[in-house]
Parts: structure tokens; sequence; C-alpha cells
């Protein structure tokens, strides 16, 4: 283990090795903790707008809480957190928000989330809880950090409150010491442009061959960059080879660079001989990619692991979304999280009670078993209260007594247009099973259910230069007919028709991020929604339509 990764694992102990023993001692009894951090956020916010309304001050229990307050959406929510932006009242938070936490969502418009000075702290002390846990892998902070965020400030709120993302804000404010370790200046997530942004992150990972650890919610963002390290690959090498950016790009946000003609010229001579270049060429000890695994993430990462050096550990990032930091993961190598439950209080629907509207008493965090799905409903002390997430998490294991979660996908990835009740995992198993059959490689897929036709349309751009495959349709269509029961027999009535496929030219996945990006879904977060309605999609993938 190098000198530098013990340095870390040091410093990480001294400062955050009591809260992750703390939070295993909570573990211990997870009803009492909630119930304590329940306790304390009523009492904080009892003097709101919203604590009035619904009696805070006389709420002694779980269940009382539940009684008191129902369910909420942001939409709920919305009129309370613009107010108390525009105005200070203490609507939601008797603390005032200092920042907002932007978010589209997955269909929806923007929401913006209110962190107080204490949220902050609360997001950062939870991200260095999981650099601790994750400094446990042998050499994993050994050499540079190729950690990609969002913008710390996208804008202003009518009141003047900066909203962004959070960790991108987090990241511009880390100590100098730190910031040195990382390979990505803060201020490059400034460059507007989609291409030239890229492109200049680009550069600085190029030029940097000591990176042991790449972190990012999305590895999708691994496999942009690669493409675009080998389509612009003279004009990358030219720039690493002179030390500069893109034109266009403020000549600040390159200031630390330096001019690399020998890595230019190794790498252009691996690029010659293999035709194209590797994770494992740019960078060759790289030990671990910390990212989100579950859902529709684990498409990008197939795709990205055989450019990676070989072995290189998939760490999970955990469940960390705009509206709360759910969870930590404690133990890398089995990538178990659990829940931040000495500061969120949670609540769980049983999937198929909650998908039913079925009405069900929620349960607690004791109260679940292994093996079981549920959306998440979470209560913060930055003024969310019993707010649905939409998200579904799997129980995966268990610490003490408390359950592991991890993520499995969002509600809306379901689809029905006669009952079928089709879920994104389906889909994406069924597509994975199709394709390791053929032997195709997908940058890009998605499905679309048209009630107008009932029928599903699944739209993918292969890698390379590939010629359609007519079978791999009908096999799909059996793996979905095999993997839902519903979908089965809507098929087998002739209610749903058989499963239509477009196979796309280059570019299309791009154009398809590039136009969700446009329409306010933050880049470094994108998350491809392989599942949806073609009525909410509001992409015209025609024109890349390659006939068969």
């Amino acid at each position: 283990m190098s000198p530098r990764h013990l340095i870390a694992r040091a410093g990480l102990t001294a400062m955050h090795g009591h809260r992750f023993r703390r939070l295993h001692a909570e573990a211990k009894s997870p009803a009492e903790a909630q119930q304590r951090v329940l306790s304390e956020i009523l009492a904080a916010n009892a003097d709101t707008a919203f604590g009035k309304r619904h009696g805070f001050d006389s709420i002694k229990s779980a269940a009382d809480y539940r009684r008191a307050v129902p369910v909420q959406s942001y939409e709920d929510l919305r009129a309370d957190i613009e107010a108390q932006e525009a105005s200070v009242e203490t609507r939601l938070t008797v603390e005032q928000p200092v920042y907002y936490n932007r978010t589209s969502g997955t269909v929806a418009a923007p929401k913006n989330i209110p962190v107080t000075a204490s949220g902050l702290k609360r997001i950062r002390g939870n991200q260095q809880l999981a650099a601790y846990s994750f400094s446990r892998w042998p050499g994993l902070f050994g050499g540079k950090m190729f950690a990609v965020t969002g913008a710390a400030v996208e804008g202003h709120m009518p009141g003047g409150t900066p909203y962004g993302s959070a960790s991108g804000l987090l990241y511009q404010n880390q100590p100098k010491l730190l910031r040195a370790r990382y390979v990505l200046p803060a201020e490059l997530t400034a460059i507007e442009d989609y291409e030239d942004r890229y492109l200049s992150m680009a550069v600085f990972g190029v030029a940097e061959p000591r990176v042991t650890v790449a972190a990012m919610p999305n590895s999708s963002t691994l496999l942009r960059l690669l493409d675009i390290v080998n389509r612009r690959a003279d004009e990358l090498l030219a720039l690493v080879a002179d030390g500069r950016l893109p034109v266009g790009v403020p000549a600040e946000i390159g200031a630390s660079l330096a001019p690399q003609p020998r890595r230019a010229a190794e790498l252009g001579r691996r690029l010659e001989t293999a035709g194209k270049l590797s994770y494992a060429d740019i960078w060759p000890g790289l030990v671990g990619l910390v990212t989100w695994t579950g859902g529709s993430c684990g498409v990008a990462i197939r795709n990205l692991i055989p450019t990676l050096t070989t072995p290189c550990a998939i760490i999970e990032l955990g469940y960390v979304a705009s509206e709360v930091h759910g969870t930590v993961n404690v133990d890398p190598r089995r990538n178990l999280c659990l829940p931040t439950l000495d500061h969120t209080f949670l609540e769980f629907a049983p999937r198929a009670d909650w998908e039913a509207n079925s009405h069900t008493e929620l349960l607690g965090l004791a109260d679940l078993q292994e093996g079981e799905d549920y959306y998440v409903i979470v209560t913060t002390a930055d003024g969310l209260y019993r707010y649905d997430m939409n998200d579904i998490v799997r129980v995966n294991g268990r610490i003490h007594d408390t359950p592991t979660l991890e993520f499995l996908q969002k509600g809306k990835g379901v689809t029905s247009i006669t009952g079928e009740k089709l879920h994104e995992v389906q889909v994406l198993n069924a597509v994975g099973d199709g394709l390791g059959t053929t032997n195709v490689e997908a940058e890009f897929f998605i499905m679309l259910a048209d009630p107008a036709t009932a029928s599903y349309t699944l739209y993918l751009e292969p890698r390379g230069n590939l010629a359609p495959v007519p079978r791999l349709a009908p096999l799909i269509d059996e793996a979905l007919r095999k993997g839902n029961i519903e979908y089965d027999g809507k098929r087998a009535s002739g209610r749903l028709g058989e499963l239509q496929m477009r196979w796309l030219k280059p570019g299309a996945g791009d154009a398809f991020r590039e136009h969700r990006v446009a329409a306010g879904q933050r880049d470094t977060q994108f998350k491809y929604l392989h599942l949806q309605l073609a009525e909410e999609c509001g992409f015209d993938f025609e024109p890349f339509h390659r006939p068969e």
C-alpha cells in the first residue's frame, strides 16, 4: 500500500472514524435511533408554518407523525419552499436555507431542494464518512482522483439564494491541500458548451497518468469521455502536448496544465498500435471506480468494464439523491450500504402494495425484510416531511439489526398499456440477455410504450458499424414474456402487439442526452431512463432511424 494512501487513510480515520463507529452503534437499535432523529427534527421546526399546521409540538411517536402528516410530493411543498426563499419566513425550517440543490427529477420540471448551513455540513460529513470507508480499499487513494460533479452555482433563486449541485459546491470549497489531489479544477463545470466541457475534461484526464480512483454518480460520463478521446484523438493529444485547453475555454481554467509532449507521443503510439485508447492505457494504476451501480447505471458499467485496468474495483457510491443522502457504503468489498439513520427519518412502503394503491401502514427500518423491494419516504432536517422519493430500494443484507439498501430503480420506470405493469429492471434484464445472446453491444437504448398502438418499441444504437440483427427483437420480446406474467398474458391475448425495434445511427444516444440536458436534467447526474411512455419522451428518433 502506497504512503500516500496510508497518509490519506490516517487523516480520514482521525476525522471520521468516530462517526463510522457511531453509525454502527446506531445500527444495533434502529427503531430507537429513528425515534430520536424524528423527535429532533420535529422539535427544531415546531414553530414553522408547516409545523404549526400539522401539530409538530404534539407528536410523540412515529405513528402520531403518520396520522398528522400525509405523504408529500414536491408539488405539495412547492408553495412553502418558494415562499420561504422569497420572504425568509419560517415556512418549513427555522434555519433558513442557504442553498438549493436543483434537480429535474426523471421527467419532471426542475425542483429546488432547500439546504440549510447545517444541511451542507451534514452532506459534507456523509461524503467524508464514505471516503473514510472507501479508504479501506488498499491503494484507492494512493494517487490522483478523477472526480466529476455538477456546477456549484447554476443560477440564483428570485430571493438571491444560489442553486446548483451541492456536491459541486463542496468540491469547490475543499481545502487547498485536498484540492491538489483532484485532477479536474472546480471551475471546469462553468464551461457552458457541452462539447468543450467534455473535451477539456478529457485533456485533464489524459494528461494525468497517476489516477488511482475515479468517482462520479453515473459512469456513463466515462464512456462519453472515452468516446471523445478516440473520436478526437489527434486534437486531444495536441492539446495535451501543448498544455492547453480548446480555443474559447477561459485560459485560467487550464492554468495548472503543463505541456506534456512525451505523454502525448506515448499515447499516440499506443493509439497507432491498438487503433483506440482504453482507460487501461490512460490510467494504468486505476484501483477503483466509485459510482452508482444500481438501476440503469448497470448498463454503462457493463460497457465500461472492458476498458478498465484489471482488476479494478467497482464500488457503489450509495443511495445519494438531491433530496437526501440516503445511505453510506460502509463495506465497499461487499457494497453494503447502511441508511443514514442518525440524520434522516425513513419510512418504507412494500412495493406491490404501493403500486396497487393499497392502503398500508408504512414500515420503519427495523421492519424491512431481506430480498424485498420498497418505496422510500424520507423526512429530513432541511424541510422535507414524509417526502415521496419515488425510488425503489431492495434490502440486500443486514448490519447488526439494520437492513442495508441498494437502489433498484425509479418508481416511474414502470409502464402499463393494458395492465401489464412492465418495469425498467425487467427491460434491462431482457435487453441485456438478448444482447448477450446475439453478441451485440449497445451504445444506447430506450424502450417506449405507445398506448396508441398498444405496443412497445425498442430504440437501440449499436456499438460500431454493426448491421441490424433481426432476431434480437423476438429474443427480447420472449425474455419480457418470461420475466413478466402479465406482459405474457397480454401478448398471448393480442392486447399487446409484438415488440417493435428501431436500429439507430451513431450519435443518437448523445443527441438524446443533449436534449435532456437542454431540458434541465443535470449532465453529471444524468440517468438514462430505459423505459418510458412515448408521449413523455419528447425526443424524435426518426432522423436517426437506420432501416434493417
